[in-house]
């Protein structure tokens, strides 16, 4: 399959929509000889913070000379960000075979009588089998949604990590924290030790399931936790300590208290690999650390002469973790943002934490037919914000060239409220730059 090819077939398997369950991903990892098998493997869910945290560990085991699989979603601009090997993504040519391969897997799977595969499934079974092909020693594997049903649960990690428990995805996952938890508790395993950043209610019900399946438990703020941090030059400078270690100072280029917590539950994950693994040093883990980026979570780029920030803020939990990294950096400055939120959202909420009164808001749609629409969006920006300027415009592009004419050298860009946003944020201002 070129990679044209593979684009059309995930598009055609998009229509299956998001079916929870893990028969078909089962029925795909017999078909493909369980790939999942050939390596160690770092599970990771959580409402906010799993990619950083996927990334965080990521980096720290390849910068230890291990040979590191990565896969994370959504992606921003190309399915090939999705699935990476060490820091580079797979290529477009090897992306094309391999879904060719998994198309011939699913086929079988089919001819027998199995439900097709939905196209997270696809692209879970095509990162597990590439992983096995790339020879990785780890893969380190984030949940798509929720955790008990989704179709990454068919691995059996050394550690799990569940970074935190907010309300999101509820007509999949629940519609309270306490049933959202049960699903992300659902990737602990038997004996297999995991870390949490979870609090109250969801907390005990990850420490209840924790404690049926005998998995060591090890809660941020009880077993280690973060001492103090910084904003320096280009990123924070944090100390973390823990029970059995001497206090680690830990420099990061992604800023917020949020980071802060993502990078503690990173630290805690892999000093319990560096218990059997050897190759893994406090500096090389260290170094990883501050080389770790992850495109689109407060993503600064300055630009044309402004400041442009790149940030999900896609849940209202995302959202407060995008104001107090905004307010900490740049206190009540105002900004320019191009929002896009999806229906199934708490718009209002999303809003209180990033709008400002002093702000302008040029309200768009994001690719995805779960957006919400701009005119509509612009109605509730105006209720929970009264005084604030807001407008629609066409299309994320339009909206930036909007934003560029009504702004001074000097100003704020913000993109947020979707992920899905801003990869044509992101290519905008490439393209911006290159002139």
């Amino acid at each position: 399959m070129t990679y044209e090819e593979a684009l059309t077939y995930l598009e055609s398997t998009s229509s299956f929509g998001i079916k929870p369950g893990l028969d078909r991903i089962k029925a795909l990892m017999t078909a493909l000889d369980h790939p999942e098998e050939a390596y160690k493997i770092v599970h990771v869910a959580g409402t906010n913070g799993k990619g950083s945290v996927t990334t965080y560990i990521s980096y720290a085991l390849f910068t230890s000379g291990l040979r590191v699989g990565r896969f994370t979603s959504p992606h921003l601009e190309s399915y090939t960000e999705r699935i990476q090997i060490n820091d580079a993504q797979i290529s477009e040519a090897a992306f094309g075979e391999l879904i060719g391969k998994i198309k011939s897997a699913v086929d079988t799977c089919v001819a027998k009588g199995i439900e097709a595969p939905t196209q997270f499934e696809i692209l879970t079974a095509a990162a597990l089998l590439f992983f096995k092909e790339q020879g990785v020693d780890y893969a380190v594997v984030e949940v798509g949604l929720g955790g008990l049903l989704d179709s990454t649960n068919v691995v059996k990690p050394v550690v799990s990590v569940i970074t935190n428990v907010t309300l999101d995805h509820q007509a999949y996952c629940g519609d309270t924290v306490e049933d959202i938890a049960r699903h992300k508790g659902g990737i602990i395993k038997e004996g297999v030790p995991v870390i949490t950043a979870a609090q109250d209610a969801p907390l005990r019900i990850i420490e209840d399931i924790a404690k049926d399946k005998q998995a060591p438990l090890y809660v941020f703020n009880k077993k280690f936790g973060v001492d103090s941090r910084s904003a320096v030059t280009g990123g924070q400078m944090i100390t973390v300590s823990a029970d059995n270690a001497a206090p680690a100072m830990l420099f990061t280029t992604m800023p917020g208290i949020h980071q802060a917590v993502n990078l503690s539950c990173a630290l805690q994950a892999v000093r319990l690999l560096m218990i059997n693994e050897s190759a893994i040093s406090e500096e090389t883990m260290r170094e990883g650390f501050a080389r770790a980026t992850w495109a689109g979570r407060f993503e600064i780029k300055r630009a044309l002469n402004r400041q442009f920030i790149f940030d999900g803020a896609h849940n209202a939990a995302g959202a407060e973790a995008f104001n107090m990294t905004y307010q900490e950096l740049y206190q009540d400055k105002p900004k320019t943002i191009v929002l896009a939120i999806l229906k199934d959202k708490d718009e209002a909420g999303i809003i209180k934490e990033v709008v400002r009164s002093n702000d302008t808001v040029i309200t768009v749609a994001a690719p995805t037919p779960r957006t919400e629409t701009p005119e509509q969006l612009v109605t509730v920006v105006r209720q929970t914000v009264p005084s604030v300027v807001a407008q629609t415009a066409d299309s994320v592009g339009d909206a930036l060239e909007l934003a560029l004419k009504n702004t001074k050298n000097g100003d704020t860009i913000v993109v947020c409220g979707s992920l899905y946003i801003l990869g044509e944020a992101r290519s905008w201002l490439q393209n911006h730059m290159g002139h």
